[in-house]
């Protein structure tokens, strides 16, 4: 992986900033959103996209499952994520599609 990520000081004055699980959430998932379409295992996940389950996620973040789910209703309610659920794989994943406004990138 390589790039960058750009963002506005503007975050500073967001909603979710001073939550601390939900933040590392936000930025964990614009790092890990893919930078241009890809193809894993039959299934096109475009820019802006990854897939990750919440056990790998909790792993990556050490919060619970719990945590981790709160946070993302918090991104959900608030539009800066959606999540599409596929059963293709051996576990549940998640497809996370980052719809951040051009002041959070």
């Amino acid at each position: 992986m390589c790039g960058f990520i750009k963002i506005d000081k503007k975050i500073l004055e967001w909603e979710w900033y001073k939550d601390e699980h939900t933040k590392n959430f936000f930025f964990h998932c614009l790092l890990k959103a893919n930078s241009k379409d890809e193809r894993f295992k039959g299934i096109v996940i475009e820019r802006g996209q990854f897939i990750a389950s919440l056990s790998v996620l909790s792993d990556e973040l050490f919060l619970t499952v719990n945590e981790l789910r709160t946070a993302i209703k918090h991104l959900k309610t608030t539009g800066e994520i959606t999540v599409k659920h596929t059963r293709n794989f051996q576990y549940l994943q998640w497809l996370t599609t980052i719809c951040t406004n051009v002041n959070h990138r």
